[in-house]
């Protein structure tokens, strides 16, 4: 908070991220934590919600690891980078086409980013980070879908 007003912008936890911890420099990561920290529709990160924001932060840059490492070059991932994933990720899904499809909620033939995390969350956010972590909500609506994923939070561990 480098003005002392309480709230923390985007901008505000970019250059904290860039000037102190640059190993967690990657943008999309970084724009993830923002969305899912914010409670309120008010553009900035409130101070009740700084802890969640924290772990947020290592959370999906934990995540986009994973991502960047099945990814080519281009912030998407296809059907076959999704095998290599669930192969790294040690996942056990019945058919991948289907897993693949039901992730890739427009059609595209590609996952992005935002997607794989409402995914990955929804599947196997570990216990103890459901009231910080992605929940399958956009609620912010940036992306469009509002309610990416809705399943029940017994389900949350199935396959994983």
């Amino acid at each position: 908070d480098f003005n002392g007003n309480g709230v923390v912008s985007l901008a505000e936890i970019d250059k904290y991220v860039v000037e102190n911890y640059p190993l967690l420099n990657h943008k999309p990561a970084l724009m993830r934590c923002y969305k899912c920290s914010m409670e309120r529709r008010d553009e900035f990160v409130h101070r009740r919600e700084f802890k969640k924001m924290i772990l947020n932060l290592f959370y999906f840059n934990k995540l986009f690891y994973v991502f960047d490492e099945c990814d080519g070059d281009d912030r998407r991932i296809d059907l076959q980078e999704f095998k290599q994933m669930l192969h790294m990720l040690r996942a056990q899904v019945g058919d991948e086409q289907a897993e693949f499809s039901k992730i890739d909620r427009n059609g595209g033939g590609i996952i992005l980013f935002d997607e794989f995390c409402h995914y990955i969350c929804s599947k196997a956010a570990p216990p103890s980070m459901t009231d910080f972590a992605d929940d399958g909500m956009d609620r912010l609506h940036y992306d469009g879908t509002g309610q990416v994923l809705a399943m029940a939070s017994h389900q949350r561990h199935a396959h994983w």
